[in-house]
Formats: C-alpha cells, sequence, structure tokens
C-alpha cells in the first residue's frame, strides 16, 4: 500500500497539539492541516518530524514543508530515510518478527494502525514502559497517549526517557549545545552527536564505547546504542567512564522521589565497589530493582555510619535469556542518608540499578505498576535477544 499524506496525518495528534483546532472532526483537521497547518510547521503526527527529515537529509535542505511531506511520502520513506529521531522502520523490522517481510511503507503503517496501540518497539530510545517508569504521573496513560504526551510535552518538559540520553545531561557536557531547545539537543544527538563521540547521558558515551572497543570502529548512529543493549552490556563492555562513587568519599549522590532514577553501570577486578548514596527527609518505602548481565552481584543498603541494613544478590540477566532470582526489594527507611553498594561476585559485570521512594502514607499502587512496566519492557525484548546470541 502505498504512501498518502492523509494516511500519514494523524488527526488525533494533531488536535492535541495544536489546542486551537481541539473542536474539529478528522475531516475538518485534515483539511486545515493541508490549507494552513503544513505551511505554518504545524505538528501533524507522533511519528513524523519534518525538521528532523530535513536537517538529517542534506539534500532537502532548501525544501519548503510541503515539498518535504510530498518527498517523504513519495520516496522518503521507501528509501529509508530518517525521519524521527525517536522513529525507526528498520528498528521496527528487526524486533516485530511478524513483519520482517514488510517494505517500509507497510511499516509505517502498520506502527501508525496497530503497533502503536499494542505497544510494539520502533526506536532504541523511547519506550512506552520506561517512559511510564521515569514519569508517576503518566502511568494511566494508554500507549497512544504515552507517545503524543512525549512528543508534545514530554521533550519540551526535560522528561527522562531513556538510559542512553538525557537532556540536562547533553546541554550539561557539550558546551556548544547551551542555547539548544532540548528539541534540537535530541534531534543534533540522532544526526551528529553520537558519530562524534558526544556523552548523552551517565550511562552511554559513544566516544568512549568506540574508543574502548576497536572492534565497533565501523557502527554508526544509533547503532551503538542498539550494539550495547542488545550484546555489550552481556559481554561486560563499558558504555562509559565510571559514573558510581567507588568510596564513601567519593560516593555518587542519586536523587530519589516517587519517579524512578535508573543507572547502568558496571563492576569487575579493576573497579570492586559502587557506592550511590540517597537522602530522604521522611518515613518511606524505598523500592529497588537490580540486576545483572551474565553474572552476579551483590548490592547492599548501608545506613550513614555504614551498617549493612539489606544485602542480596538479585537476579541475573543470563546469555540464555532469562532472568533468574528475584529483582526487587521494599525496605522500610526512616529519614536520614543512606547508600547502595554493589560489588561484584564472579567477575566483571555490567549491572542495571533502579531506585525509588515513597512515604509510607501514599499509595505504592503506581509504584508497583511502573516496577511491571520495567519488567514487561525486558520481557518483551526477550525473543530479540535471542536472535542475538
Amino acid at each position: 500500500m502505498a504512501l498518502t499524506i492523509s494516511n500519514v496525518f494523524d488527526a488525533g495528534f494533531y488536535r492535541a497539539a495544536n489546542q486551537d483546532l481541539a473542536a474539529l472532526n478528522d475531516t475538518q483537521a485534515l483539511s486545515h492541516f493541508q490549507s494552513y497547518g503544513l505551511n505554518e510547521g504545524r505538528s501533524f503526527s507522533p511519528l513524523i518530524n519534518l525538521s528532523f527529515y530535513r536537517a538529517s537529509s542534506s539534500d532537502l535542505a532548501n525544501l519548503n514543508n510541503s515539498q518535504l511531506l510530498n518527498h517523504l511520502v513519495n520516496h522518503g520513506v521507501a528509501e529509508g530515510r530518517s525521519f524521527s529521531p525517536n522513529v525507526s522502520l528498520n528498528y521496527y523490522r528487526a524486533n516485530n518478527s511478524d513483519l520482517i517481510s514488510f517494505n517500509n511503507e507497510q511499516l509505517f503503517i502498520h506502527l501508525k494502525g496497530s503497533g502503536i496501540s499494542e505497544g510494539r518497539y520502533f526506536s532504541s530510545l523511547f519506550t512506552f514502559g520506561l517512559y511510564k517508569s521515569y514519569n508517576s504521573d503518566l502511568t494511566s496513560l494508554s500507549n497512544s497517549q504515552l507517545l503524543n504526551h512525549f512528543e508534545i510535552n514530554g521533550i519540551n518538559e526535560g522528561r527522562h526517557f531513556s538510559p542512553f540520553f538525557d537532556f540536562n545531561y547533553y546541554r550539561a557536557n557539550n558546551s556548544d549545545l547551551t542555547n539548544f531547545s532540548n528539541k534540537q539537543l535530541l534531534q543534533h544527538f540522532q544526526i551528529s552527536g553520537i558519530n562524534e563521540g558526544r556523552k548523552s547521558s551517565p550511562s552511554f558515551d559513544a566516544g568512549y564505547y568506540k574508543a574502548n572497543n576497536p572492534d565497533l570502529a565501523s557502527l554508526q548512529g544509533i547503532n551503538l546504542v542498539e550494539h550495547f543493549d542488545f550484546s555489550g552490556a552481556f559481554e561486560g563492555r563499558q558504555a562509559a567512564n565510571d559514573y558510581a562513587g567507588n568510596t564513601f568519599s567519593t560516593v555518587r549522590q542519586l536523587p530519589i522521589g516517587s519517579n524512578y532514577t535508573s543507572v547502568i553501570e558496571n563492576v569487575g577486578s579493576s573497579d570492586p565497589f559502587d557506592y550511590y548514596r540517597f537522602d530522604l527527609n521522611q518515613t518511606s518505602t524505598l523500592r529497588i530493582f537490580n540486576y545483572s548481565y551474565s553474572r552476579s552481584v551483590l548490592e547492599q543498603i548501608l545506613d550513614s555510619t555504614g551498617n549493612v541494613l539489606s544485602s542480596r544478590s538479585p537476579a541475573v540477566f543470563n546469555s540464555d535469556i532469562s532472568l533468574v532470582g528475584d529483582t526487587s526489594k521494599n525496605i522500610q527507611l526512616s529519614p536520614g542518608t543512606y547508600y547502595v553498594r554493589i560489588q561484584p561476585l564472579a567477575g566483571n559485570t555490567n549491572y542495571y540499578l533502579w531506585l525509588s521512594a515513597s512515604t509510607n502514607n501514599s499509595n505504592n499502587s503506581d509504584n508497583a505498576t511502573r516496577f511491571g512496566e520495567i519488567v514487561e519492557y525486558y520481557n518483551t525484548l526477550l525473543p530479540f535477544y535471542s536472535d542475538i546470541f
């Protein structure tokens, strides 16, 4: 099925992104878009960003919005061009085995028509489950609403959505980007920053990853993120300089609240201890979610004097594509300063640590729901991992 302007246009998104048009029905919305909205540069789809399309294809630099959209519909999607920092049709095909034979136009139509509502994975950066997990106020939204929220509100608000890209971190660690908006930052990262080896989050530094893994020299762009997420983490490769503190005196402070904070880190013979600190100003339930890749680690919660309050070996994500053991634990804590200490039990390994805290008087159902989203995210990816090992 060939693409047309009418089947890439999303009337619901158009109304949500343009509040002055909220009263229009679908036919009126499409008519307004074709007559006015396209030339005005209005957002019309959570899957398409014409500014990104222009910036990522140098031969399209001089096209206006109408010409861009016509090119995208008639040529760009079929040619496999990038049209959004958050959508990759190649990723969508690779992560959904029933779509392997689909061409790019069929993939786009499937994603728009059913893939979003089914919660399918179409990006190495954005996933529905992780966006919910990082943002406790969004747990009741449907997948379509989540994607709309991210595109309309979340990017502008600098919401956390990925372990591999953080708006504030990217801006702070790249002085030439200080005045960039969040939309510009994400576009810069995808089009040029990752290939330039820029630091994009505490957990991922493309330059470090390539420099310390010469066999990845040929990888470009977001494929570096995908390599680490799908194989490098299991192989014990480090994706960034050590983020955690290695002693009490060099401990890494983590924000703590109802939204999950997460880090991906590495411990081993040359880095035997990782320390994180968090402070609670009222009695709270700490929810800690942790697993390591292929080898076990020891996770301990310590009080301000170094006494061990909790000690366990959390689940291991094995190369046989299974999470073995418990990943989460709830701990009741009084106000004060606390530490998480991670140490290896058998060789070098990466680990994934999530923390959140809620007051004892609050309802923990949303917290539990978001933890379930994390587990669901990894369980859903297991079939894709199995194609790698």
